[in-house]
């Protein structure tokens, strides 16, 4: 059976899907289906932007978003696109938040959470990029930021007071929707929304 399935076809199908369905489950169900497929970047960069959305519609900021824009960078990059400013954006403050959220209410406790973030997040994958100057994520804001996050790191109050006064998740949430709608806008029409197009029908002739 999965040698009677065209791998180009498949392909379409799930980015088509997964532009435009609403059902994750429906659409999860359609990939297990299907043969394991070499995804094409445009697929594979649906496929991220779709899981951040469903998890910025839940009201989660998690670390996966992180390796998310970052494998989407490695893509746009690859593909000789620009960074917008609205993805560096976004990842600064997820970054942000993933770690400021263990700082209200600091205990022993916390403060060991919010150093393993430090370590984690900033001190690990963030310095990394910037020791490799490969990813176009890195710029002023986050450099400022990591500056700001390690005084906290060594008990700088006015630091701890700064980072504890701003809303990171609400900034966070903010940002990734703003590049969410960036990213999905300027990406080119899957190929069964361009068949819609030529047959005069709307994209709903093609859903399953």
């Amino acid at each position: 059976m999965d040698q009677e399935l065209d791998p180009y076809i498949c392909g379409c199908i799930i980015e088509f899907l997964v532009r435009y369905s609403p059902d994750d489950m429906h659409i999860k169900k359609v990939i297990e289906a299907f043969p394991p497929l070499k995804p094409r970047p445009q697929l594979k960069k649906a496929v991220l932007l779709r899981t951040m959305r469903t998890e910025v519609n839940a009201g989660d900021v998690s670390e996966k978003i992180l390796d998310a824009l970052e494998k989407i960078g490695c893509i746009d990059r690859n593909q000789g696109l620009p960074i917008p400013d609205s993805m560096k954006e976004a990842y600064c403050a997820v970054a942000l938040e993933c770690t400021v959220k263990y700082l209200p209410g600091d205990t022993d406790t916390c403060g060991a959470k919010y150093l393993d973030a430090v370590d984690r997040i900033w001190r690990g994958r963030i310095q990394e990029l910037e020791r490799s100057k490969a990813s176009d994520l890195v710029f002023d804001q986050l450099k400022n930021r990591r500056l700001q996050v390690e005084a906290a790191a060594t008990g700088d109050e006015d630091a701890v007071r700064c980072l504890s006064a701003i809303n990171t998740r609400g900034y966070a949430i903010v940002s990734l929707r703003r590049y969410l709608r960036e990213a999905s806008g300027s990406m080119k029409p899957p190929v069964l929304e361009q068949a819609c197009l030529k047959l005069g029908r709307g994209v709903g002739a093609f859903m399953l």
